[in-house]
This record gives C-alpha cells, structure tokens and sequence, in this order.
C-alpha cells in the first residue's frame, strides 16, 4: 500500500516525492525531526506529563514539524496521520496482546467540518502496524468548546470536565459461540498532541469509571 503523497511534493523543501514516503516528507527532511524514539528518556518525558506508561511519541513541535501536525490536524485528508501512525508503530513496542487503542475523540460538529478524526487516523495506522484492534467505539465527545492550546493544566482540567462519557456497551461475534459483551478492556489512548497530559488524564478517568483498565498512551507529538 502506498503511505506516501506518490507524485506529491515534499512539505519541508518541495522535492517530488517517490511512492511510500512517510505522510508527505521526504527521508532527509524527516532525519532531522526532533524524533522521540523507543528508549527510556523519551518514556521519562513523556510519563512526567502524563502520567502513565507511555507506548508511543513520534516528535517534539519544533520549527518544522509545526507543518506536520497542522497538515495532519487540518489538511482534510486522513491517509497521513495514517502514515506517520504505521510510521510511529515501526520505531515503538507495542503495547500488551489483547490491548485496544481508542483514539480520543472530536466533537460531532468539529469532525464534521475536517470530515475525519486525527487522533483516529494515527490510530488506524498504529493498529495496522501493531496488529492491535481499534475500538473508537469506547469513548465519546459531548461536548464542544474553543481550543485549549493555549491554556494551563489547572484551566484544562476544568474545561473538559464532562466533556466525553464512554461509549455503550457493544457485542462481538466469536468463532465459538454466540455474541458476547466486550466490555473491560485494557485501554492504550491515542491523540495527537501531549501538552500538559489533562486530556488523558479525564479519559483515562471516564474509561475506568466505566470499567476498562487504561494501560498507556501514544502520541503523534509533545509540545
């Protein structure tokens, strides 16, 4: 399958791209990434925001990978954040046999307008080239407010107090016999910018009061 833009253009330095290239970049541009790769500084860093154990940070937002976030956020088509996710999952472990990745969600109006979920889009890459199953199902939004970019932790946690609930219990066919509830599942949260770690961590609590077990997170980028 072709991961890359094929004809396209690199976003960094405007080269023609070759089929297969990582989300629209091009090898040279894409070495100098502040990259965070699978070692265990970069799980330090990220578990101090966090929280929590810490399966995957594909990049620092630094002078050119700014473009990259913005494209894969805003660019309407969901094939990259794909690709940097099956991009992610050949550089980190994957997380425990049987764990699901549940990718956080937008509000219904605000994926309306991008047509597609970021963080989801990562996901659905991760869980190719992990072999793990998707569960978007798990969480839901419900409620929709202004950015938090800018924002404090203190100011974060507030704002998205009752902002998702968890999703309905669901039933799954198996092989050896009727349907059965699919419910308390170990829990890795996939979004697509770790700032202060508030959005996981109201996640993290909406999915355990509902009876999952919450294992980890996956990031595309740490600010």
């Amino acid at each position: 399958m072709n991961w890359g833009w094929g004809l396209g253009r690199c976003w960094g330095c405007g080269d023609a791209l070759v089929p297969n290239e990582v989300a629209g970049i091009c090898p040279p541009c894409r070495w100098v990434w502040p990259t965070l790769p699978d070692h265990e500084a970069s799980r330090i860093l990220a578990r101090e925001r966090a929280g929590c154990e810490v399966f995957g940070v594909g990049f620092r937002l630094r002078n050119g990978t700014h473009d990259v976030l913005h494209r894969v956020k805003y660019g309407g088509f969901p094939r990259e954040g794909r690709a940097l996710g099956q991009w992610m999952a050949q550089g980190w472990r994957a997380p425990p046999p049987g764990s699901v990745l549940v990718p956080v969600p937008l509000h219904w109006r605000r994926r309306w307008r991008r047509g597609f979920n970021p963080p989801e889009a990562v996901a659905e890459g991760l869980a190719t080239g992990w072999g793990r199953e998707l569960r978007p199902d798990l969480l839901r939004r419900v409620r929709h407010r202004a950015s938090l970019t800018a924002s404090t932790r203190a100011a974060r946690l507030d704002a998205l107090t009752d902002m998702y609930v968890a999703g309905p219990k669901n039933r799954r066919n198996v092989a050896s016999g009727p349907p059965r509830d699919v419910w308390g599942c170990e829990v890795v949260l996939v979004d697509d910018v770790l700032t202060t770690g508030a959005t996981f961590r109201v996640c993290q609590s909406v999915l355990e009061a509902a009876g999952h077990r919450v294992v980890g997170g996956v990031w595309l980028a740490m600010a």
